[in-house]
């Protein structure tokens, strides 16, 4: 019996869905990342899901966890003790995203997501670049981004589809689920995983831990720092099995392309290399090790690799370990700032999805709104419509009731007397109202002639008024003009008078003037204007009939008559 149990268990785990079936699954559906005529190569989806493991290794050495969005959540979970530091125990939870992908039943997705106990230690979101960069060779973002989305989905299918699933994450633990209706995916940390963090399983939460455990509950630091102990000086750095690494330059050796995948068993030691002879140039590569140090400095998961996987003895000088100090510290700032990028976009991307849902809810709102206006407005127009046929039918109800109120037509023959008085009260009826038409078109007619005979007379009138105004003008401007006129002969004659005696004067022996001074008389001439801005020699023009006063001319000839 417990031989027939045994094969069956067997026969069930071979039969698993493991992760070299997922990476063949995905390879074929999806092709090949990088591209190329050699086709879908499983090894491509391999080395992505090694980056995710190192990614996930390193944050949980540095306490914290990872968080992939449509997985899971793999980190720490402090529990407080009443003496000492907290109690970290490992935590796997996965999203709500990642249940509905299995069709999980509800109990079941509810127990899977239910909160822990103790107190969640940060959360690290996944973030393809970091990933790409500093957790494997020569990958994308993008491809990083596609590999991880198609095999994440390809392992929900294969558990909604019922199969039992195997898929290891390295040496951190195992994701299992038993295929049949009442599946229910759980996640196993690995035995070496607990020894090396040194937690021990059997004790509750919060009641106690290892030594090795507190020891290791402070492990948060980086796998570099500024200042190095003084043992460390000289020490050779070892490259890791799970070590990450990319290529580097600045004469540090790259990470080999054949790197085996984490994934495989380990591989046979190999053979011893021959001890080769000393040469004169090892005292110069190799610094003395320290005393009491047994062996070099184990890089940590999260730090590169900087030194080849296949040679453990080679050694650093101090010059070469300082530049990897200095490497590793200008790598994490640039991861930083990357991050930093990353975290701002993902704070845009937010932001703008959160802009775009309310427009779609304000638009959404205004749809609604119009189609409750066209409703309420047809409604209206249906009542409308009924009122307007009810109307008719009442109309034509009242209609027939007034169209049998009397007896026509009726066809009995009147009195000849009778309608020969209808006759005359009629013909006299008609000549009276042709009279009075007659009478009011006379009437109207007689009006319309005076009104229009009055227009004319105000016509006339204003016509008479606007002549006369004209010729009051006419002879205003004539006046004007005559009185200018005669202003500047007078002037003018008195301007000739004087450059007269003053010629005259000019003479020595001329003592009187034999010509009195020329005149012209004004008084014939109308009384110049009030309003006349014409300036004389003298004094201004007024209406009497006396000469005009003497001028310089005059007064010149009187002096000389006085010598």
């Amino acid at each position: 019996k417990g031989v027939g149990w045994g094969a069956a268990f067997v026969r069930r785990a071979a039969m698993s869905y493991t992760l070299e079936a997922l990476f063949k699954d995905v390879a074929t559906r999806r092709g090949g990342l990088k591209g190329g005529a050699d086709g879908p190569s499983p090894a491509e989806y391999a080395e992505v899901w090694d980056a995710y493991v190192r990614y996930l290794k390193s944050c949980l050495e540095q306490k914290r966890g990872l968080h992939l969005h449509n997985f899971c959540k793999i980190g720490w979970v402090a529990y407080k003790r009443r003496a000492g530091g907290p109690d970290y125990r490992p935590l796997c939870q996965f999203t709500e995203q990642f249940c509905r992908g299995c069709h999980l039943t509800p109990e079941v997705t509810r127990k899977l997501l239910k909160a822990p106990a103790g107190d969640v230690c940060q959360m690290e979101d996944f973030n393809f670049s970091k990933a790409s960069i500093k957790f494997s060779n020569k990958l994308t973002k993008d491809q990083v981004f596609g590999a991880l989305k198609s095999l994440v989905q390809r392992l929900s299918e294969a558990i909604a589809e019922g199969r039992d699933v195997q898929v290891a994450f390295g040496d951190i633990g195992r994701l299992t689920t038993r295929g049949g209706e009442a599946r229910e995916p759980q996640f196993a940390f690995s035995a070496e995983f607990l020894a090396r963090e040194g937690i021990d399983m059997t004790q509750r939460p919060g009641t106690g831990a290892s030594a090795a455990g507190e020891a290791r509950a402070g492990a948060g630091a980086a796998a570099f720092r500024k200042q190095a102990p003084a043992e460390a000086q000289g020490l050779g750095v070892f490259a890791a099995t799970g070590g990450c690494g990319g290529g580097y330059s600045g004469g540090l050796a790259p990470v080999p392309e054949n790197r085996e995948p984490l994934l495989e068993p380990a591989r046979a030691a190999p053979p011893p290399q021959a001890a080769r002879p000393p040469t004169p140039h090892d005292g110069l590569m190799t610094p003395p090790r320290s005393p009491g140090v047994a062996g070099g400095l184990a890089a940590s998961a999260s730090a590169p690799v900087l030194t080849p996987a296949r040679t453990p003895t080679s050694n650093l000088t101090s010059a070469q370990y300082k530049k990897e100090v200095a490497y590793k510290e200008a790598m994490d700032r640039h991861i930083n700032a990357m991050e930093a990028r990353a975290a701002e976009a993902i704070a845009e991307r937010q932001a703008w999805q959160t802009h775009m849902d309310e427009c779609l809810a304000q638009e959404r709102d205004e749809i609604a709104s119009k189609r409750t206006r066209a409703v309420t407005n047809l409604h209206y127009i249906k009542h409308q419509i009924q009122m307007g046929e009810e109307k008719k039918r009442e109309q034509r109800k009242e209609d027939i009731a007034a169209a049998s109120a009397h007896d026509f037509p009726n066809f009995e023959v009147a009195d000849k007397s009778g309608s020969k008085e209808f006759v005359v009260e009629q013909q006299a009826r008609m000549r009276a109202e042709l009279d009075e038409q007659v009478r009011t078109n006379n009437t109207l007619r007689n009006l319309a002639k005076q009104r229009e005979r009055t227009l004319e007379l105000n016509q006339l009138r204003a016509n008479k008024e606007e002549m006369a105004l004209l010729r009051n003008a006419e002879r205003a401007k004539k006046a004007y003009d005559r009185e200018a006129l005669a202003t500047a002969w007078n002037s003018d004659i008195r301007m000739k008078n004087i450059w007269k005696a003053i010629d005259n004067h000019s003479k020595v022996g001329s003592h009187t003037s034999s010509h009195p001074p020329q005149v012209m008389p004004i008084d014939g001439l109308p009384p110049p204007s009030r309003a006349s801005s014409v300036a004389s020699a003298g004094r201004l023009m007024t209406g009497n009939t006396r000469r005009v006063p003497l001028g310089a001319s005059m007064s010149l000839s009187r002096l000389d008559g006085v010598r």
